[in-house]
């Protein structure tokens, strides 16, 4: 699979949690999908997992957005793909990308809200690529309430 559809999906799912387009998304990924959120934590010496979701509780977390207290504005993701490599066999490829999540408050005003990495391991089984796994590996460690979106 070429490189270049590779990366198509990794951008793809940026713009689809751009728009809050939540079942896009989830159609981007595989059936056996799991999400993480972690930093670490110089204090601990360790990672610290904000989030560990497989599809479905992913799917059920993005059901229940509507009803919970956000924070106002939206988010932009700028994500830069670093690298794909397939495994030897061609079933998949690890992707490491750097992504910025900007939020722009109602006023207009935007700042960097979290920085840091996915780590993603692509589906290539398939006749398009699906996102297996994301591991999002945060820089920032201090996230204000009200985000319950995936990064």
């Amino acid at each position: 699979m070429k490189t270049e559809t590779i990366q198509r999906l990794i951008y793809s799912t940026a713009i689809t949690l751009d728009a809050e387009n939540f079942k896009p998304f989830l159609a981007l990924c595989s059936e056996d999908f799991h999400y993480s959120v972690v930093a670490y934590s110089p204090d601990l010496g360790m990672d610290m997992t904000w989030l560990n979701h497989d599809r479905k509780s992913m799917q059920d977390m993005l059901a229940m957005i509507p009803q919970h207290v956000r924070l106002k504005g939206c988010f932009k993701r700028h994500v830069s793909v670093y690298f794909v490599d397939p495994t030897a066999d061609g079933q998949s490829a690890s992707v490491v990308s750097s992504v910025l999540l900007i939020h722009t408050d109602s006023v207009g005003v935007s700042k960097v809200f979290a920085a840091g990495n996915y780590e993603d391991l692509v589906d290539l089984t398939g006749d398009t690529p699906l996102l297996k796994k994301r591991l999002v590996r945060l820089d920032t460690r201090d996230l204000s309430p009200g985000i319950h979106i995936p990064v």
